[in-house]
């Protein structure tokens, strides 16, 4: 009987022993405890990550800067256009209002005593 209280024993006392299932810790727990700090990998490669940051932040700055700038260039070469459009008008202007023509019909207008001469230039020698 003894034997057969030992067999009992045995299977109730393996119940009983059992030790408890450690929790299986999450990712995101992982990476609130800062577990993944400690992992040997980073640690070793830290300069080198660290590096690749800065790369990265250096990479993103000068994109938005060479971004700005285009847009920068777009302007002004909208503007000159602009301006070389307004040149080519008023020297087209300029030049038909200095015409010989158009000055005298300005000078008619306006009833001024100027007029053109009939004769021509000639110049005194000494």
């Amino acid at each position: 009987m003894e034997k057969e209280n030992e067999e009992k024993k045995v299977p109730s006392d393996s119940k009983k022993e059992k030790k408890p299932k450690k929790k299986k810790s999450g990712f995101l727990n992982t990476i609130m405890g800062g577990g993944w700090l400690a992992n040997e990998v980073l640690t070793r490669n830290a300069p080198l990550f660290v590096l690749i940051v800065i790369y990265s932040f250096i990479y993103v700055s000068n994109r938005y800067e060479y971004e700005r700038e285009l847009v920068e260039i777009e302007k002004l070469t909208k503007r000159r256009d602009h301006l070389k459009n307004n040149l080519v008008t008023l020297k087209s202007e300029f030049t038909s209002n200095t015409r010989q023509s158009e000055i005298e019909k300005l000078l008619k207008d306006r009833n001024s005593e100027v007029q053109t001469t009939t004769k021509p230039v000639y110049s005194i020698k000494k």
